[in-house]
């Protein structure tokens, strides 16, 4: 395996920064040789640069080659915001992280590259495991189904874009990809601001991207805590509900509806 490639481990936040240090944790503790951390926030209230800086530059091994920490001078949402990071990034390979989810053990990020360099996927997903935030230990049932990687892993992108209209069933943290999937279907559409994964999947498949599918647990997911589950909280996060139904709403008109003829 070609170690030199650069990995980037991109770790969005947006108000959960409580959680950064245990995220970084798994980032630092990884195998892979060679580890670029792209850190951007959205405009959270209480970043503090210094005490990551320092966190990082005590923890680091060898194998982290560089750190990137940016914060949006206003809130863009998560689709931009994942955006800033990938233009930030220089890795070969990228891996998408919220900051209050982890890598699911030491080897993530070997066992990515292994399954790229072994196969000539330009994305894929795996399992993941959701934890409670009391204690990262007890972990549920790994999803999505094992059904969905025997689905994936023997269907054509069509066939899995007709699936994904009818609903989302690929697991959003721990999206993997390369370079190349940048370069040839481009960024994340801006259109939408929350949902980032199920838009993506929609669009690549349709074009004829093939989606690999990983045999691994790639991250340990809190469970309760992300954009969705924020916006039913009531009071201030009652417009991150409404917005991320907006979006739900687009990605019918946009990448669903226009294409019904395919069903045909």
């Amino acid at each position: 395996m070609n170690k030199k490639k650069l990995f980037s481990v991109i770790i969005l936040s947006y108000n959960n920064l409580q959680y950064m240090i245990n995220c970084l944790e798994s980032v630092l503790n990884q195998d892979y040789d060679c580890i670029e951390i792209v850190i951007s926030d959205d405009c959270s209230d209480n970043l503090e640069i210094e005490k990551i800086e320092k966190y990082i530059k005590k923890n680091k091994k060898d194998n982290i080659k560089s750190y990137i920490i940016n914060q949006n001078r206003a809130n863009v949402g998560t689709v931009k915001n994942l955006n800033n990071a990938i233009k930030l990034a220089n890795g070969n390979y990228f891996i998408n992280l919220a900051c209050d989810d982890l890598l699911y053990d030491k080897k993530v990020l070997t066992n990515v590259v292994k399954f790229f360099e072994n196969t000539n996927y330009l994305a894929a997903t795996g399992f993941i495991e959701k934890f409670y935030t009391y204690d990262v230990n007890i972990l549920d049932k790994k999803s999505p189904g094992k059904w969905v990687m025997n689905f994936i892993n023997n269907k054509t992108p069509m066939e899995i874009y007709k699936k994904l209209c009818q609903k989302n069933f690929l697991a959003g943290p721990g999206f993997c990809y390369n370079r190349d999937l940048i370069n040839i279907y481009g960024f994340y559409d801006e259109s939408y601001r929350l949902i980032e994964d199920y838009s993506r999947y929609l669009y690549l498949t349709r074009n004829g991207c093939k989606l690999g599918f990983i045999n691994l647990c790639i991250i340990k997911y809190r469970a309760g805590v992300g954009v969705y589950y924020k916006g039913m909280n009531g009071d201030s996060n009652d417009k991150i509900y409404v917005q991320y139904n907006n979006d739900l709403d687009l990605i019918k008109k946009k990448e669903i509806n226009p294409y019904m003829n395919y069903f045909k």
